[in-house]
């Protein structure tokens, strides 16, 4: 494995302190069909200052890089300013596989919102999120992944299918296919445990 896949140079880390502090459940995760486990990895917490959901985004070596966060009312994401996104959930994922050991998925399914990619995890689907429609860091961390497949699941309009485009102009070196929500579901969160099970897949 190439552990430089998510390794970005910094001097600072977000601090074990901060995190802590955002370690509280709230039901705006279980609304979005999250489960404790799927929780629990990712180290989903909440924000009472912002009332946002949190996201620790982190580097393959489980360093967290910053926080996301996600309003409990409102569709509003927030990154901080100046920041170069890499593929939300490549730590969580090595850990799940255990790369360390060399147990690497098939195929990962690549998705527009964090949000999405948890979907996945929890029909026990692994998923990492572009938090966009690609950057050239995260089409590096693609190609470097330790999978033969990837899945484009990118929300079903038209930046969506942007990003599926992107990602086949600049990761080469895998296979790659799409799937076809059902109609009426612009991504993958607004699918049901069986519709995300049963999605059809085209090339």
């Amino acid at each position: 494995l190439n552990r430089d896949i998510c390794v970005t140079e910094r001097l600072e880390y977000v601090s074990e302190e901060e995190l802590d502090s955002y370690r509280y459940s709230h039901p705006y995760m279980y609304k979005r069909g999250l489960t404790d486990d799927i929780v629990e990895l990712f180290d989903i917490g909440y924000d009472s200052n912002t009332d946002c959901i949190t996201f620790p985004i982190r580097d393959i070596q489980g360093n967290t890089l910053f926080v996301a966060r996600r309003s409990v009312k409102t569709k509003f994401f927030n990154y901080p300013q100046g920041v170069e996104k890499p593929l939300y959930g490549l730590y969580e994922l090595s850990y799940a596989y255990n790369f360390d050991i060399g147990n690497y998925p098939d195929e990962v399914i690549v998705t527009e919102s964090m949000l999405d990619a948890l979907s996945f995890w929890t029909i026990d689907k692994c998923a990492v999120a572009l938090n966009g429609l690609g950057n050239e860091l995260q089409f590096k961390q693609l190609r470097d992944l330790p999978c033969r497949k990837l899945i484009l699941a990118t929300d079903n309009d038209d930046a969506g299918m942007k990003a599926r485009k992107r990602i086949r102009q600049n990761v080469k070196n895998k296979i790659i296919t799409e799937v076809i929500f059902p109609e009426g579901r612009k991504d993958a969160n607004e699918c049901t445990k069986e519709e995300l099970m049963n999605l059809e897949e085209i090339f």
